[in-house]
């Protein structure tokens, strides 16, 4: 009999402690970042071939009017992951390397997705276009169009040599 009131207690109390567990749904980055990879033209084979800055790069977010610098003093750059804004449907991206700068429009539509009634929602993005200026940037590529929690590719930003 003290077993079976042993075992049942052992019971009770591993259901009341996994049962208080909220199974780590909160712990999900609400934030989507989209990947963009820097791309050169070998003039010898035609070839696209990644990129690497020799040099230090800066980059800048402008959201809602304010800038914010996301990367600063970055060496040895071949790729970068930026943060979605949720609140407007385009990014403007400042590229700076040495005395030249370049800005990058990331338009997109938000798309809200449910985590948990805990939690609330989280966003999810698809890219509908990118515009940018031609002083460092020659071209843009969109590779991927989905931005969610995936290290995807999304963009090739090709390099003017």
């Amino acid at each position: 009999m003290k077993r079976i009131i042993g075992i049942s207690f052992a019971i009770l109390v591993f259901a009341l402690l996994t049962g208080c567990d909220n199974g780590g749904d909160c712990n999900i980055n609400n934030v989507s970042y989209y990947r963009t990879i820097f791309y050169n033209i070998d003039s010898d084979t035609g070839k696209e071939v990644k990129h690497q800055f020799p040099e230090v790069v800066n980059v800048s977010l402008v959201v809602n009017g304010n800038d914010s610098t996301v990367v600063n003093n970055m060496t040895d750059a071949t790729d970068l992951a930026l943060p979605m804004c949720y609140t407007q449907e385009c990014d403007t991206v400042i590229i700076e390397f040495g005395n030249i700068t370049d800005s990058m429009f990331v338009k997109h539509t938000n798309i809200p997705y449910f985590i948990s009634m805990d939690c609330g929602t989280g966003m999810y993005h698809m890219i509908t276009g990118v515009d940018h200026t031609n002083n460092l940037i020659d071209s843009v590529a969109v590779v991927y169009k989905q931005v969610n929690f995936d290290s995807h590719e999304n963009i090739k930003l090709y390099i003017a040599q």
